[in-house]
């Protein structure tokens, strides 16, 4: 009886362990769920009421800049008719676009649905339609001052000299600066957003972790009943019946702080050993970012599955992917992590051979153009914070169609290489080489301070190149570069554009002989189309 009783008290805490886990299951996912909800509406409410608005004015800066800029190319003396009239279309379109934007951004401030609200945001709101309504007048004075500077210029016997620059400056700053404080009031309002989102964040926090200690208690309490009334040798065996000693998958357990608990035999047969239990798996791992702090704090309660490399016996180094997986705790065990791999060495060898493929120049060996692509992307998408000085210099080599008519195209192949190599030392520690077709090399440099070491890099390409080159059949040959050079942003946002601008100065260096670098400066494109290329 004291048995069956005992076996009745064991059935009646397990239903009631089990619908307490249920109910703490369900009170977290509701509250998850509220959570996200929450979030949902707070990124909605910030997306609709702050970011897009900001964008816009934003962008509305940007239009009254390149207003300005139209404005004073059409004040020149030295300009004809027809670029007269497209700087003045330029400041009439740049100018509707600005008002268009703030317009639309005014509306939407209007209507902004504020669904964590107080006095202090309306205040800001206010605030921040008022200061585009002051935009707006100001906008209407600046296109009137603008439209008659315009109409003055058009006039027969117009004097250059009664134009002043600083007046009209002023002026524009002054429009420009109520843009600003706009901006300014809609970061106030995001940040006062988040803050309500924050505290209210907090308090549904607070909320869930009371009811989350109270039946933590009860949990325990129940828990500890259970416990006693188990058989800790079933479970131990239960334990390994589910690790598999006969799998040929390599299988590894450890415990929270990373220390081998079990290592299959398995591992053998790809590794030449077994690792030691008790040994940290970290000793095994060759990857830096894959130590076991970080990879069990991703674990997260969910399966992972991660690409690692381990030392084999002879000093080689095995790919395996492996999945991480959290393992219950128990009495015997507080807590494991199991990880089950695979091996997939011949699949990262094949895919490195891909990806060489893809982003090196076969003669060379060098990036070749899709990674300058992709090299440009990263360095242009940095965060701002993060950004540094860019410069794209485009390298064309002098003379190298009379090298392959002369000593032939294997000549020129050689001398290539040649190069290349010499060119990868050359920008090393200050930037990438690419060769993105024929004889023509991009440098992109993105490791200066000042125009001066940009300058003595560049005087560094020029002399590596105005040299004699011995070939291996004892012929010498002797060249230089044409070298355009363009900098992000200033000559350029994109990577079409920078490279625009840098082949413009890379033809400018050619048409002067060759053996030099120029930077790319606005005028050089009118300059090329009338073939009277001069600085300023």
């Amino acid at each position: 009886m004291a048995g069956f009783f005992n076996i009745k008290v064991t059935r009646k805490l397990i239903f009631i362990f089990a619908a307490i886990s249920i109910l703490l299951v369900g009170i977290s996912v509701a509250s998850l769920l509220y959570l996200n909800q929450t979030i949902n509406r707070m990124s909605d409410s910030l997306y609709d009421d702050v970011f897009e608005n900001s964008e816009l004015i934003l962008s509305a800066d940007r239009d009254l800049y390149q207003a300005a800029i139209a404005l004073h190319s059409a004040m020149s003396s030295n300009l004809t008719e027809a670029e007269r009239d497209q700087f003045i279309q330029e400041f009439k379109d740049n100018n509707q676009q600005a008002e268009e934007r703030v317009s639309l951004a005014s509306s939407d401030i209007k209507s902004i649905n504020k669904p964590f609200s107080d006095l202090k945001q309306a205040n800001i709101l206010t605030k921040l339609e008022n200061e585009l309504h002051s935009f707006e007048t100001s906008l209407v004075l600046w296109k009137s001052t603008g439209s008659k500077l315009i109409a003055e210029r058009m006039q027969i016997g117009w004097d250059p000299a009664s134009y002043h620059a600083v007046n009209l400056n002023i002026q524009l700053n002054e429009v420009r600066s109520h843009l600003d404080q706009s901006e300014d009031l809609i970061n106030t309002y995001a940040l006062q957003v988040t803050n309500g989102f924050q505290d209210k964040k907090s308090a549904l926090f607070a909320l869930y972790s009371l009811v989350f200690f109270i039946l933590l208690l009860v949990i325990i309490y129940l828990g500890r009943k259970i416990i006693w009334l188990k058989n800790e040798m079933l479970e131990e065996q239960t334990l390994y019946q589910l690790i598999g000693e006969t799998m040929s998958d390599f299988i590894i357990l450890t415990d929270p702080n990373g220390l081998i608990l079990y290592s299959s035999p398995s591992h053998s047969s790809i590794l030449g050993y077994v690792p030691k239990k008790g040994d940290p798996l970290s000793n095994y791992i060759r990857e830096p970012e894959i130590a076991w702090a970080k990879l069990k704090s991703v674990v997260q309660g969910t399966p992972r599955i991660s690409e690692l490399r381990m030392r084999g016996s002879e000093g080689q180094w095995v790919w395996l992917e492996t999945k991480v997986s959290p393992v219950r705790g128990s009495n015997t065990f507080p807590a494991q992590f199991m990880l089950v791999s695979r091996e997939i060495t011949q699949r990262k060898q094949y895919e490195e051979r891909l990806h060489k493929l893809a982003f090196y120049d076969h003669l060379t060996a060098i990036p070749n153009r899709a990674h300058f692509k992709m090299y440009m992307e990263n360095l242009i998408n940095q965060p701002e914070e993060r950004r540094k000085n860019i410069a794209l210099a485009l390298l064309d080599c002098d003379r190298f169609k009379q090298l392959n008519d002369t000593l032939g195209h294997l000549a020129g192949d050689e001398f290539l290489q040649l190069l290349s190599r010499e060119l990868l030392q050359t920008v090393k520690g200050v930037g990438q080489a690419f060769r993105i077709g024929g004889d023509e090399f991009a440098v992109v440099l993105h490791r200066f301070t000042s125009p001066e070491m940009l300058d003595e890099m560049l005087q560094r390409l020029l002399k590596l190149f105005n040299k004699s080159w011995s070939i291996d059949n004892g012929s010498s040959f002797h060249t230089s570069a044409s070298i355009g050079v363009a900098l992000f942003p200033e000559h350029g946002s994109s990577i079409n554009e920078l490279l625009r601008a840098a082949d413009l100065a890379m033809y400018l260096s050619k048409d002067r002989g060759g053996n030099e670098a120029n930077l790319y400066y606005e005028l050089l494109d009118v300059g090329l189309s009338n073939q009277t290329i001069g600085k300023p």
